[in-house]
């Protein structure tokens, strides 16, 4: 529920249109193209339930992987500047 307010409050208040899911374990790698997938296909709409089009923005775009596959792409982007929400996922045990 955290994460979905959070998405709101980040689209919808700060202005940011994406959103990195960055796990931190190998076993995650495919955490971020379904978050995509559910995510961006579900609230990526720009037309209500009766086809009236939303006057905002609605759902964010999802990007992420895991480690340091997007340390060398995506991540050095964030660290220049760039504002982009980030959720940063850890387990204790894999």
């Amino acid at each position: 529920v955290l994460l979905g307010l959070f998405s709101v409050w980040n689209v919808s208040f700060l202005g940011c249109p994406a959103r990195a899911i960055l796990p931190y374990c190998q076993a995650l790698q495919k955490l971020a193209p379904h978050i995509q997938q559910v995510s961006m296909e579900s609230n990526g709409k720009g037309v209500s339930i009766d086809g009236t089009p939303l006057p905002y923005d609605a759902g964010e775009i999802d990007f992420g992987e895991p480690g340091t596959n997007g340390q060398h792409s995506f991540y050095q982007l964030i660290h220049q500047g760039r504002v982009v929400p980030c959720d940063f996922i850890g387990i204790i045990k894999s």
